[in-house]
C-alpha cells in the first residue's frame, strides 16, 4: 500500500475529478466511510454521546458529514464545536447536512467565549470525540485565539475518551511528522483514501492511536511517483517462502554467521536461532573458540567454525582465512552480531569484507558496522548484494549525522544513503524503513516500545538471513523479515520485560499463519 505526502494525495483527487468524480461525492464518500467505522467500533444499543470538534476547510466538511450520517442512527446525541467560526457562517452547509435540530447541540466562537459554562456542563458525558479540526493541510504553528480555544476544550474532556482523528490528528504536519505544542492524540485515526507519511513517522505516528486506512473512491493511476510503501500483512503473504514436502535441508540454504565475543555470547546464538526458525536449513557459527561451550548450551543445532584466539581476542587474519575457506559451501553470511571492535577484530571483518574474495549474500549488522564506519568510502568494497541493518545510533557513526537528525528523518536518511552506498538499509526503530538503491523505500506499521530491548535487532537480523537463505531477493527478505519481526513483538505490546528470546518461538508460528493467510489472535 502506497504512502502519501499531502501534495501526492492532492494530486490523486484531482485526478479523480478529472476522470469525472464530483468533489461533493468524494467529500460524500469519505464522511460516509467514517460513520460506518465509528459506528462499528462505538455504535452501542444505548444512547452514544459523540463530540464533534469542527475547524474549517474539507476537514471540517467532512466531521459534520460524519455527524450527519450518524443521525440518521437512533443511537446517537450529538454535540458539535465550531472552533473556527460562528453558527451563522456554517449555516448553510449545516442546514444542508441536515444538522439544524433541536436535538443537535452547537456551539460556536461565541459561545466558547461568552457561554462556556453551558459547554463544559455539555460534555460531562461525552463517549467519544471526533477530531476534524485540521486535516493534512496544516504546516504552520496553531496559533491564538484557536489555540486557546483547543486547550480550554482539552482540559474540559477526560483523558479516556477515545478520539477518533478525521485523517490525521489536528497538530500534526503530515508531510514531516512535527507535532504541534497543542495537539489532540488520537486513539483511531481514519486515514482518508492512503495513509500519509507522518502516520508512520514519528513523533506524529505515537499521537495516531491504531490507524484504519478508509476506501473513499480514488484509485493508483496517478502514483507512478510515489516511492513509499507501507509494508501489508497482503505484501508479506505474497511473496513468504513455501515449504515443499519433498526438500531437505539443503533446499532452504546455508547460513554462515560471523560473530560473538567474552562480552556477547548470545548474540550469535539469537540469531542463528531467528535464523533457523524463519526456515533456513543449515546454520554455522564462526565464533571464539574460548565461547564454544557456552555458545553450543545456547543453540545446539548449530555447527560450529572455531576461531583462534590470541590473549582472548580472535585472531583476526587467521579468522578470516578460516571462514573464506568455507564460504563457498553458503548462500548468506551474516557478520556482526556481538562481534566486538577489537583492533584484531576489526582486522577479520576488514579480511572479510573490504578485500576482493567473493562472497555469498551478505547481512551486515552492529559491530560489523561500527568497524565499517572507521573506514572511509567502505560502501565502495563491498558487495552490493547485502543488507545493512543498523540502528540509529550505528547510522550515525556510518553517515557522521546526528542520532536527532536521523530520527527526525528516517525516511529521507535511510533513502539517501541507500542509494549513495548502493545497498539495502533497515533503519531500525519505531515505524522501521526499509529502503533500497532503486529509491523505493518500505515503512512498518509497527511502534513498539516492548522491542527496546537487548538483543531484538539479533533476532530481526538472524529473521531476514533465514529469509535470505530460501533465495529470496535482497530486498523481500529485507521487508518480510521486518514484518515478521514487528507482528511476533505486537504480542508482547501491553507487556513489559519482554526478551529477545520470547520472540524466538513465534516466528515459524507467524509464518505459517502468513502462509495460510490466517488472523493473528492478539489482533
Amino acid at each position: 500500500m502506497k504512502v502519501v505526502s499531502s501534495d501526492q494525495m492532492r494530486v490523486i483527487e484531482n485526478f479523480a475529478f478529472k476522470k469525472g468524480l464530483n468533489p461533493e461525492i468524494l467529500m460524500q464518500n469519505a464522511g460516509s466511510a467514517i460513520a460506518k467505522e465509528i459506528d462499528r467500533r462505538f455504535g452501542a444499543a444505548e444512547t452514544s454521546k459523540v463530540l464533534f470538534l469542527i475547524g474549517s476547510g474539507n476537514n471540517a466538511k467532512d466531521g459534520l458529514i460524519v455527524s450527519s450520517e450518524l443521525l440518521k442512527k437512533t443511537s446517537y446525541e450529538i454535540t458539535i464545536i465550531l472552533l473556527t467560526g460562528t453558527l451563522s457562517d456554517s449555516m448553510g452547509f449545516l442546514e444542508k447536512q441536515g444538522l439544524i435540530r433541536s436535538d443537535v447541540k452547537i456551539f460556536d466562537i461565541d459561545d466558547l467565549e461568552n457561554n462556556f459554562r453551558k459547554i463544559s456542563i455539555s460534555l460531562l458525558d461525552i463517549n467519544v470525540i471526533v477530531d476534524a479540526i485540521f486535516g493534512i493541510g496544516l504546516s504552520r504553528k496553531i496559533k491564538d485565539p484557536l489555540k486557546s480555544r483547543i486547550k480550554n476544550i482539552q482540559n474540559l474532556l477526560n483523558e479516556d475518551i477515545p478520539c477518533v482523528a478525521v485523517d490525521i490528528p489536528s497538530g500534526v504536519n503530515s508531510d514531516t511528522g512535527a507535532i504541534d505544542e497543542i495537539i489532540l492524540k488520537a486513539d483511531l485515526t481514519l486515514a482518508l483514501g492512503y495513509p500519509k507519511l507522518a502516520h508512520y513517522t514519528q513523533p506524529a505516528a505515537s499521537f495516531c492511536g491504531e490507524i484504519k486506512v478508509l476506501d473513499i473512491g480514488v484509485t493508483d493511476q496517478e502514483m507512478q511517483d510515489v516511492h513509499l510503501n507501507l509494508i501489508t500483512e497482503k505484501f508479506v503473504t505474497s511473496k513468504i517462502p513455501i515449504r515443499d514436502a519433498k526438500a531437505n535441508k539443503g533446499t532452504f540454504g546455508k547460513v554462515m554467521i560471523v560473530g560473538g565475543s567474552d562480552e556477547f555470547i548470545g548474540a550469535p546464538a539469537l540469531a542463528g536461532i531467528a535464523a533457523a526458525k524463519a526456515g533456513a536449513g543449515l546454520i554455522t557459527s564462526s565464533i571464539p573458540r574460548s565461547i564454544v561451550s557456552h555458545f553450543t548450551y545456547l543453540f545446539p543445532e548449530a555447527t560450529l567454525i572455531q576461531l583462534p584466539e590470541t590473549q582472548n581476542h580472535t585472531d583476526g587474519w587467521i579468522a578470516a582465512r578460516l571462514i573464506h575457506k568455507e564460504l563457498g559451501k553458503y548462500s548468506v553470511m551474516l557478520i556482526g552480531c556481538g562481534l566486538g571492535v577489537s583492533r584484531k577484530t576489526s582486522n577479520m571483518v576488514e579480511n572479510l569484507l573490504l578485500t576482493n574474495i567473493d562472497l555469498p549474500k551478505l547481512v551486515i549488522d552492529a559491530d560489523a558496522l561500527n568497524i565499517l564506519s572507521n573506514t572511509s568510502n567502505w560502501w565502495s568494497r563491498i558487495s552490493n548484494n547485502a543488507i545493512l541493518t543498523p540502528h540509529p545510533g550505528e547510522m550515525s557513526r556510518l553517515t557522521q549525522l546526528p542520532i536527532e537528525h536521523i530520527q527526525s528523518n528516517r525516511l529521507n536518511v535511510a533513502k539517501e544513503f541507500s542509494y549513495q552506498w548502493n545497498k539495502t538499509v533497515v533503519l531500525k526503530g519505531a515505524n522501521t524503513v526499509v529502503s533500497t538503491p532503486d529509491g523505493k523505500s518500505w515503512v512498518s506499521e509497527f511502534a513498539n516500545p516492548a522491542l527496546a530491548s537487548a538483543g531484538t535487532g539479533d533476532v530481526l537480523a538472524g529473521i531476514i538471513t533465514g529469509l535470505l537463505a530460501q533465495k529470496m531477493s535482497i530486498e523481500n527478505a529485507a521487508i518480510l523479515g521486518v514484518y515478521i519481526h514487528g507482528i511476533a513483538g505486537k504480542i508482547f505490546k501491553k507487556q513489559s520485560g519482554l526478551m529477545a528470546r520470547d520472540l524466538l518461538d513465534h516466528i515459524p508460528v507467524i509464518m505459517d499463519q502468513l502462509r495460510k493467510h490466517r488472523k493473528f489472535p492478539f489482533d
